[in-house]
């Protein structure tokens, strides 16, 4: 798992930084391993890096997407940071419904987003 997706954290918010192509195994131990830690931290939020991420289809963002509900259900705050402009354009060409996501361009402005 450490070298997938790297989970750390930064005040009171977790960063989980996906440093590799997402596959469903991938994701299945990502959401495990951050449930786990959002568990056990008193944390405000979790940001979620993509910007390492070069490919991200419909089924990927939808796995996502049930990742930061779980935690929102949970209490806390999440959203994507670093959304490079070739995926984004991808989501929304593809139909995705992008109003929903809460994105902010960087680190510090998602850790500001979340309130910390």
């Amino acid at each position: 798992m450490a070298k997938s997706i790297s989970i750390s954290r930064l005040r009171h918010v977790l960063v989980a930084t996906v440093q590799i192509d997402l596959s469903s195994e991938v994701l299945d131990n990502f959401r495990a391993d951050l449930l786990d830690k959002v568990r056990e931290h008193a944390i405000k939020g979790v940001l979620i890096d993509l910007s390492e991420v070069k490919t991200l289809d419909r089924m990927d963002m939808d796995a996502l997407l049930e990742i930061v509900t779980t935690v929102e259900v949970m209490g806390r705050g999440c959203a994507f940071v670093g959304i490079r402009p070739g995926i984004a354009m991808a989501l929304v060409n593809i139909g995705y419904e992008t109003e929903n996501l809460h994105c902010a361009r960087s680190i510090d402005d998602g850790l500001e987003m979340i309130g910390n």
